[in-house]
């Protein structure tokens, strides 16, 4: 549990679509909440496990959200300190607990860059023996670590570093001293059930530069259906049915 973090503070959360004159909104959606013991702190909205939008007081209850509404989301709120920078926009992703038992929704791969393979090899996504997704390992954002790789990339004078430095990027997913970064993919729209990923490493003419990764028994959970009706009783007990 990460100090100052909290979905518990949260009593009531609300979603609704936003009408206009020729019906509701097809992607608009207005979320209110009602967070008592929110005290300083900012609200994280997650979608699919996604950092999407941060408050920007700490007496703000409610925000406009944009997101496709013809497929189920799971979107969880999480309060962060407003008095540390540092932890607004990190993603607290594994401090989400309103799902239980956890919910899996969709495919996520992380993939450390290997600086021993070609500047323009790309990765090939295939799921269930279909091939549905490319890109470059290094595409143009992103660099390459080791002496030389740096020239005119950072600040006047550190330019020739050996590497960017441990703690400026990701521990662990590039070499000693670079840090790096991972080459990430995700999909929230897989079919429910048990599915098979494999990523290939490709040159430019097609071919394979590197045993390819397969990871198998990915099992994608089906979310619950929304709330069809919703009613308040006089007492302003909030009802609804599935």
């Amino acid at each position: 549990m990460v100090l100052g973090v909290s979905q518990s503070v949260f009593e009531v959360v609300l979603i609704r679509s936003v009408s206009q004159a020729s019906g509701e909104h097809r992607s608009l959606m207005h979320l209110w909440w009602s967070a008592p013991g929110q005290g300083d702190r900012l609200v994280q909205v997650y979608i699919d496990g996604f950092l999407v939008e941060v408050t920007q007081d700490t007496i703000q209850r409610e925000l406009w959200l944009i997101y496709d509404r013809h497929t189920g989301h799971r979107i969880e709120l999480l309060a962060v300190p407003a008095n540390d920078p540092d932890m607004i926009w990190r993603n607290y992703e594994e401090e989400l607990q309103s799902w239980s038992p956890p919910v899996n929704g969709g495919l996520r791969v992380g993939v450390i860059r290997d600086e021993g393979l070609p500047i323009d090899t790309r990765l090939a996504v295939n799921l269930d023996n279909v091939n549905i997704d490319e890109g470059a390992m290094w595409p143009s954002s992103e660099h390459r670590g080791g002496f030389g790789a740096l020239f005119g990339l950072g600040e006047f004078g550190r330019d020739a570093a050996t590497g960017l430095g441990l703690g400026r990027e990701e521990l662990g997913m590039g070499l000693l001293g670079v840090d790096g970064t991972a080459w990430r993919w995700r999909r929230e729209d897989a079919a429910v059930g048990n599915h098979t990923l494999v990523i290939e490493a490709i040159g430019q003419a097609g071919q394979e530069l590197a045993d390819s990764l397969t990871v198998s028994g990915i099992e994608i959970d089906g979310l619950p259906s929304s709330a069809s009706t919703l009613s308040i009783d006089q007492d302003f007990t909030l009802r609804w049915t599935n």
